[in-house]
């Protein structure tokens, strides 16, 4: 028996010997096949074609997005890395300038093991306005996966943002998107949404204008809290179960519907929402009690000399809200009533208040 072990180990060290040099070639050549493909892959001609694919896919657009990267490399063996990367989008206000999104660094990785079976599994990672975007994109062919979360990014940051809304934020938004797509399509789209912006205001970092009928008032910025989105999307319809904010100095509720499209600035907003300014903040000096109403006070606010404003003034204080138009550009009007001409967004209806 002590005879047969050095003999067996002898017989497996042959065997290894034959069928490692078989199996481990072909893998250091597979390594460095990857390597300098890696190394030599023309990056160039992928941004331009990334880029020329993106743009010529928005020439349908309502609102027609140009995208601009100004470096393309390779990141690991598997990945790319992009640097300098604008999205471009035109304002609301064909009187303004187009608004810019732009990224520090972004990567994308793809997963060999799924391309063996024919699907494309992507993760990605991007580092802008100070926090981190991290998510997968998972294309089967017969349907499309997307998970994004949100880390720490700074509202703030978001020109477009300010754009859009019609007066500067600032916050931090934390959370998840979670889609799935049948047949790759957004209007088909099922998943959830889970989002918190923490610390908002509204205004800049000392102030708050608002361009009323009789002129600017320059107020206190507004301190919003934490503001919450929780939604389910079924059959391409985001239903919103919450649009709340509270700890600060404005109360809001709220609910809707979005409906999703395969342009994501297209998507329509049925949004309903209410507000309440808070007694310290209509306190704090003369504009806001003549804008919102001293507490107490059975003077008329400035607010409600839009008799379409005073008419969506609830018994409890509230002002109701319903938003429309698309996500590029969203049309708030006092419920009920007709626009509101500018009030926190863009409208061309004359009067109203914007706030900026």
């Amino acid at each position: 028996m002590a005879l047969a072990l050095p003999a067996m180990n002898d017989a497996m060290k042959e065997r290894l010997r034959r069928w490692g040099a078989r199996i481990v070639y072909p893998l250091f050549y597979l390594f460095c096949l990857i390597v300098f493909f890696s190394w030599t892959f023309p990056y160039e001609k992928l941004k331009e074609r990334i880029v020329t694919t993106f743009n010529a896919s928005q020439r349908s657009s309502a609102n027609p997005q140009e995208l601009q990267i100004e470096e393309l490399d390779s990141s690991w063996l598997t990945g790319i890395k992009a640097k300098g990367v604008k999205l471009i989008s035109p304002s609301a206000d064909p009187s303004k300038p187009a608004t810019e999104i732009k990224i520090d660094e972004a990567r994308a990785r793809i997963s060999l093991t799924s391309l063996l079976i024919g699907n494309k599994d992507v993760s990605f990672r991007i580092d802008a306005f100070e926090g981190t975007i991290k998510g997968s994109f998972e294309d089967t062919g017969k349907e499309r996966n997307v998970e994004v979360n949100f880390d720490g990014v700074d509202m703030g940051k978001i020109d477009a943002i300010a754009a859009n809304v019609g007066f500067p934020l600032e916050g931090k938004l934390f959370g998840t998107l979670k889609l799935n797509l049948p047949e790759g399509k957004a209007s088909k789209g099922n998943g959830n949404v889970n989002l918190e912006i923490r610390d908002m205001f509204a205004g800049n970092a000392k102030e708050l204008t608002v361009k009323t009928p009789l002129g600017p008032f320059t107020l206190p910025r507004l301190k919003v809290g934490t503001f919450s989105v929780v939604g389910e999307a079924k059959d391409g319809t985001l239903k919103i179960s919450k649009a709340a904010a509270s700890g600060g100095d404005v109360d809001v509720n709220g609910d809707g519907r979005v409906q999703l499209r395969e342009v994501a600035t297209e998507a329509h907003l049925d949004v309903n929402l209410k507000f309440k300014i808070n007694d310290a903040y209509r306190n704090k000096n003369e504009k806001t009690k003549m804008l919102f109403g001293a507490p107490g006070s059975k003077d008329k606010p400035m607010l409600e000399m839009d008799p379409r404003m005073a008419k969506s003034k609830s018994s409890d204080g509230y002002y109701g809200l319903k938003i429309g138009g698309t996500l590029a550009r969203p049309d708030p009007q006092p419920a009920g009533g007709a626009s509101m001409g500018g009030f926190g967004g863009p409208s061309s209806s004359p009067g109203g208040f914007n706030f900026k």
